[in-house]
């Protein structure tokens, strides 16, 4: 007899283990999800309280500086690595390029190799090209091209026709 009743006992605690697993394993899923999700919240938490210190950290110093810069008032990016990428993403020559800007070809040579560093008015006008399509700068370059030419004309005209008149006097 105490064989059958050890190993009743043993079946029946073998069949309430089975049943507490059963009920138990859902509720461990649960917990693990929960403490997941609380361990995420509370990271980004941290991340946005950092980010708060770094922002009323910058505003002190760059109030002052806001007040001397562009008129637009926001910061860009600038460095030569993203100028050039931005150039070949445009598909332009560095000669070709310049015009945009209002610079030369070895001055943006010297901001792509980070010899110098371009003024602000040329980080504004590099930050509206950085938004423009392939398509509108080509359209910007074509108009800029088409006054230059017309402009160029207009100049050499007068000088053309002083340089008929004198062999016409000379005759």
């Amino acid at each position: 007899m105490p064989n059958i009743a050890t190993v009743l006992k043993d079946e029946i605690t073998r069949l309430a283990r089975k049943e507490m697993r059963q009920q138990v394993d859902p509720l461990r899923a649960q917990v693990l999800a929960q403490r997941k999700a609380i361990s995420a919240l509370k990271n980004e938490v941290e991340k946005l309280q950092r980010d708060v210190v770094k922002l009323s950290k910058g505003t002190s110093k760059n109030t002052p500086a806001k007040a001397g810069s562009s008129e637009s008032g926001k910061q860009s990016r600038y460095s030569g690595a993203l100028l050039r990428k931005l150039r070949e993403r445009l598909g332009l020559s560095r000669d070709a390029f310049a015009p945009l800007l209002g610079a030369s070809s070895q001055t943006l040579y010297n901001w792509e190799q980070t010899e110098t560093r371009p003024r602000q008015e040329f980080l504004d006008k590099i930050a509206l090209i950085r938004g423009l399509s392939k398509a509108q700068v080509q359209d910007l370059l074509a108009q800029a091209q088409a006054t230059v030419p017309a402009a160029k004309a207009k100049k050499k005209a007068p000088a053309k026709k002083g340089s008929t008149a004198k062999p016409a006097a000379k005759e």
